[in-house]
């Protein structure tokens, strides 16, 4: 008894991550009252079964729990038990927990011993066909035993160059209008999903919407789950993509462990990431996708994420930019003028953005949604009514807030949305300093300075024609610039009607209002002394300031030392956000 509480508790993370049976050994353990009714209601209510099975272990308070538990286990997942065992003894670990394979496939709880299994292999021909080409591509995963198990059962199916097994205990998945994911092995030897549709006239356009955007030669990417083989009966069609390991719901489950703590907000941020490049290689090949959520992110067995689910995608006709059709996606991850729609709607890839901007909020707050709760969130999305409470990123809510606009168009294109600073590693930092900071408005930013202070003195405004009483070169003469081409620098910059001008100081101003550089002259000041201070106190003249110490004091490390831009959080994403509004390209 002592060592199977062991074996429990030992293996409670790989427990909580891979049991599929919770609810079947949760009946057992309540029927001879090991659990009582209110843990038993609180496995049921869990939303995932990683979540489940976490209440469930936290209920087995005592030797005698566990143990029955433990032989549950063995009954219901025997080879996860198996395999459990088989690592045990790789480690060293003995005892009755740590039996042999061949003791635990003998044992009375699993009657269907290995001669068994090899008797009947024999008997249908199929041995070689079922076991060892799968064995030749294993590797472990979190379906390694689950596959392992399927192979040996006898009622299992075989469509074409597919094997699996319609039971709950091999379903990882299921969607709309009754369509389910299996576990299975593809001939050669490929673990698969299996996503079982049957054929009716919508899903038949469904499944070969989804095929043929599967098979489509620019949506072959690490960020799209690749497409394996496909067969069909009378009834069904059986579409085999790669075997992920999780959807986005049970990774982020699994994330919550204490174990993962060390690498759970970094892991996100690479989850971020991985969707959107995905979303990417979609809109770049002329495709949205029109049903982004979490449980359309997969994981892979290299924990990487890939965007899956193409039955209601569309690809855009040649120069469109717009799908006309009816109301399709997920209530609650739809954008607002989708929601908004009353007969067929418009789809554009800027749709695709607002709920990737849900998606990006999810992932990083560790899943809320930024229009609220399941009751008000579609009225919230409607009315473009969010909030970004539970993320303290502000650089994270910046990108979230071009994201989810209520405008689509004032929402970042997908190349857009990857050019924003929550991407920027400190390379990237530099660079983007370096390529604005050598534009000609910021070199000569002090001298343009000083040119709007001549015109405003004189009651010129962006609303009156400067020119009428003086020419930009009186304005020369008068502020003593005689080298012709600074001359021609900023005439370029300015134009003759110096809207430009205007422009770009309202920008800036604008953009510093309320920040945290608003006030950089005095912060830098007890850091460099030999800061120009002639120059404008708003984010254009810092940016001047940051170039220049970047490029000619050579003083990259001291922005480290310094923790320069600890001092002003929100430089950068107020520097992208003038970048964008000026039309600058970098």
């Amino acid at each position: 008894m002592e060592q199977h509480a062991e074996f429990v508790v030992r293996y409670r993370a790989k427990l909580i991550q891979r049991v599929t049976a919770v609810m079947p050994i949760a009946d057992a353990l309540k029927a001879v009252e090991i659990i009582h009714e209110e843990t038993y209601s609180n496995i049921f209510v869990a939303s995932t079964k990683m979540a489940k099975m976490r209440v469930l272990l936290d209920a087995l308070n005592t030797n005698k729990a566990k143990s029955a538990f433990y032989n549950l286990l063995k009954v219901n997942e025997s080879f996860l038990v198996e395999d459990l065992e088989r690592e045990g003894i790789e480690q060293g670990i003995t005892g009755a927990s740590a039996q042999s394979t061949s003791e635990v496939l003998e044992t009375d709880s699993h009657p269907r011993n290995a001669k068994t299994v090899q008797m009947e292999a024999i008997r249908q021909g199929t041995e070689d066909q079922q076991i060892t080409w799968w064995n030749r591509n294993r590797s472990d995963t979190r379906h390694s035993t689950k596959i392992e198990e399927l192979l040996r059962e006898t009622g299992r199916r075989k469509v074409g160059n597919l094997c699996f097994y319609k039971d709950e205990k091999y379903m990882i998945g299921s969607g709309g209008s009754g369509t389910q994911v299996y576990v299975g092995v593809s001939k050669d030897g490929i673990d698969v999903a299996v996503k079982i549709i049957t054929k009716n006239p919508k899903n038949t356009k469904d499944f070969k919407n989804e095929l043929s955007h599967l098979q489509y030669s620019k949506l072959e990417s690490p960020y799209i789950v690749r497409y394996v083989t496909c067969e069909e009966d009378k009834d069904f069609y059986y579409l085999a993509n790669q075997l992920c390991e999780y959807d986005l719901e049970d990774y982020m489950e699994y994330l919550r462990q204490p174990e993962q703590n060390d690498r759970k907000v970094t892991t996100l941020r690479r989850i971020v990431k991985e969707m959107l490049l995905g979303l990417q290689v979609l809109h770049r090949a002329g495709v949205l996708h029109r049903d982004i959520k979490p449980r359309n992110v997969l994981m892979d067995k290299e924990e990487r994420a890939r965007l899956a689910d193409f039955g209601i995608s569309r690809k855009l006709e040649e120069g469109k930019t717009t799908v006309y059709t009816d109301r399709a996606g997920t209530k609650g991850w739809e954008a607002t003028e989708i929601v908004n729609q009353t007969e067929k709607g418009g789809y554009k890839m800027s749709s695709d953005i607002q709920v990737a901007g849900m998606l990006v909020y999810y992932i990083l707050s560790d899943g809320t949604h930024p229009f609220g709760d399941t009751k008000d969130r579609e009225e919230n999305i409607k009315k473009g009514q969010h909030s970004l409470e539970d993320l303290q990123d502000i650089v994270a809510k910046d990108l979230i807030e071009w994201m989810i606009n209520k405008d689509p168009a004032e929402r970042l294109t997908i190349d857009e949305v990857l050019r924003h600073p929550y991407f920027w590693d400190e390379f990237s930092k530099d660079a983007v300093l370096r390529k604005l900071g050598d534009r000609p408005e910021i070199q000569h930013y002090e001298v343009l300075a000083k040119l709007r202070k001549f015109y405003m003195e004189r009651g010129h405004t962006e609303r009156t024609d400067p020119t009428a009483a003086l020419t930009i070169n009186e304005a020369f003469s008068e502020l003593k610039i005689e080298n012709e081409k600074r001359k021609n620098d900023i005439l370029t910059i300015v134009g003759e009607d110096l809207k430009n001008l205007w422009k770009l100081f309202n920008t800036a101003e604008e953009v510093t209002k309320g920040k945290s550089f608003s006030n950089w002259q005095s912060e830098l000041s007890k850091i460099w002394t030999d800061i120009n201070k002639k120059l404008p106190e708003d984010i254009l003249g810092l940016l001047r300031v940051l170039r220049n110490k970047l490029v000619h004091a050579n003083v990259r490390n001291e922005f480290e030392e310094k923790k320069i831009f600890d001092l002003f959080p929100d430089f950068f994403i107020s520097l992208h956000r003038v970048a964008k509004d000026l039309s600058w390209k970098y």
